[in-house]
């Protein structure tokens, strides 16, 4: 009994091992490279030698890219959330010289009237009860002065808003040149009551904050 049960387990064995070796063989896929489109996109990234050092920007005048600029403003809604509208219409230019930088000119100017809140009967009520577009068509900042602390920019300007002028600052992080064109991020703080649009307070808060992500296009 005991041999015929070895042969038993043997054959077993053997069959196992015949199993392992016809079993087809899986072969690994490659690797998804991704589209043609990615690989441009990296490759093109990897060309553009991003450089945050103004010395190397040329100077002249830059015109506001719209397709790469977003102006938000948010304040307290409650004391809940802060709550957020965007300006889809806005445009500006930029005068810089690398050997001047402090002497740089910034305007940016911004349609009421394009305020976006994703609620269009919400919109047109802040455009006209609140902003008053009729009789002021457009929000608009100009510089005064420039101030560089390595990547940081102090801008102090004036704020033109419904039909009140009155100073602002902007503070400004700079991320860099690259194939002809600058790119920052900047926010800067005002109470809306100083320009006469004070309504709801404090239900929803004086306090407005701007932020801005804009890029300038050498022209």
């Amino acid at each position: 009994m005991p041999i015929v049960n070895v042969k038993l387990v043997t054959i077993r064995n053997v069959t196992f091992a015949v199993l392992l070796l016809t079993a087809p063989i899986a072969i690994a896929a490659p690797k998804d490279q991704g589209s043609a489109e990615d690989v441009t996109a990296t490759a093109q990234y990897k060309s553009l030698n991003v450089s945050k050092e103004p010395k190397v920007v040329a100077a002249g005048e830059y015109k506001l890219d719209p397709h790469h600029t977003s102006v938000t403003a948010k304040l307290a809604h409650m004391g809940l959330s802060h709550y957020t509208l965007r300006f889809d219409a806005v445009s500006g230019r930029f005068a810089f010289d690398p050997n001047h930088a402090t002497a740089s000119d910034v305007e940016i100017s911004i349609d009421p009237k394009s305020v976006d809140t994703g609620d269009q009967a919400f919109d047109r009520k802040i455009a006209s009860k609140y902003f008053e577009t009729d009789k002021y068509p457009a929000i608009a900042f100009n510089s005064a002065t420039v101030t560089i602390i390595g990547d940081h920019i102090r801008v102090a300007g004036i704020l033109d808003f419904h039909g009140v002028k009155s100073p602002l600052v902007l503070n400004v992080t700079y991320h860099g040149f690259a194939q002809s064109r600058m790119g920052f991020s900047g926010e800067a703080t005002f109470k809306r009551s100083e320009f006469g649009v004070g309504e709801w307070i404090p239900l929803e808060a004086d306090d407005v904050t701007i932020l801005v992500e804009v890029e300038f296009v050498k022209t």
